[in-house]
């Protein structure tokens, strides 16, 4: 998998598109396009790259950690506070010293009775959306995050949901 970063209308949407086979036949653009060292006649571009197009459908209401939340909810998700008790156990065991950023911010975020927020606040920090953690997600009609933190909310909760559920199958 490959993660393609670049500011607004840089045209990311559209080289991915291109790779994919998906643009019009008729539309003309120059330059050169290789995959592993093969130019885009010597191969089926279709067979090597898929778009899937993404649809942000979200209540627009909602926080960003709300919406997590709601995610993880609705699939039914448990707390698993247990298993920060659990790597704690196993590293005193060992004699293992944690990374003391990743032991702080475990240990913090896991106070409070607030179980189910250490892996809420782990993802919110790995998709960069800590800082509008507390933002609605907002709509059309409702002002709220931009495109790009409302597409990583998107792109996070399926991930979310199978790290909460214990799913690794999912990803292999």
């Amino acid at each position: 998998m490959t993660l393609l970063l670049g500011p607004p209308s840089s045209g990311k949407t559209t080289l991915l598109l291109a790779l994919a086979g998906k643009l019009d036949p008729k539309l003309k653009f120059s330059g050169k396009v290789t995959y592993n060292g093969h130019e885009m006649n010597e191969f089926v571009p279709q067979r090597t790259a898929a778009y899937v197009s993404q649809n942000d459908l979200h209540i627009g209401e909602l926080t960003v950690r709300e919406t997590l939340e709601f995610s993880a909810r609705f699939q039914g998700v448990g707390h698993r506070y247990d298993m920060l008790e659990e790597v704690s156990r196993k590293e005193k065991e060992r004699n293992i010293i944690p990374d003391p950023d990743i032991d702080v911010f475990m240990k913090a975020t896991a106070t409070g009775g607030q179980k189910s927020n250490l892996v809420i606040d782990y993802y919110l920090k790995i998709l960069g959306l800590e800082t509008c953690a507390d933002t609605v997600v907002g709509n059309a009609m409702l002002r709220g995050v931009s495109g790009g933190q409302r597409k990583r909310v998107t792109t996070g909760k399926p991930d979310f949901i199978s790290t909460l559920r214990g799913d690794a199958s999912r990803n292999s």
